[in-house]
């Protein structure tokens, strides 16, 4: 191998690894963190309103660390009145740590 190819590929892995590192440290916007949530909970709910902070928080789930968004949806399902939902949504994935109801 060159010396030419043996640059390029340490350039390559570089940028390679630079560009993982990025997304990794990358946060979710509060709206697209709220939009996903919706996305999936509408297979189960019927929600008329919903809710999210745009402050991050950092809490503890389980005994594990996470930066979160607070929010909350109502479900208005089967003509009752609105039941409320309050959840804890992982800033950086946009996985879904805690619903409650309330």
């Amino acid at each position: 191998m060159n010396w030419r190819n043996l640059i390029f590929a340490g350039l390559a892995g570089a940028v390679v690894g630079y560009a993982v590192t990025k997304k990794q440290t990358e946060w979710l916007s509060p709206e697209k963190a709220l939009k996903m949530l919706k996305e999936k909970a509408n297979q189960t709910y019927n929600i008329s309103g919903s809710w999210i902070l745009v402050n991050r928080e950092s809490t503890s789930v389980l005994g594990l660390p996470y930066t979160v968004y607070k929010g909350g949806f109502s479900d208005s399902s089967y003509g009752n009145s609105p039941v409320h939902y309050e959840f804890l949504i992982d800033a950086r994935t946009g996985t879904l740590l805690q619903l409650e109801e309330k």
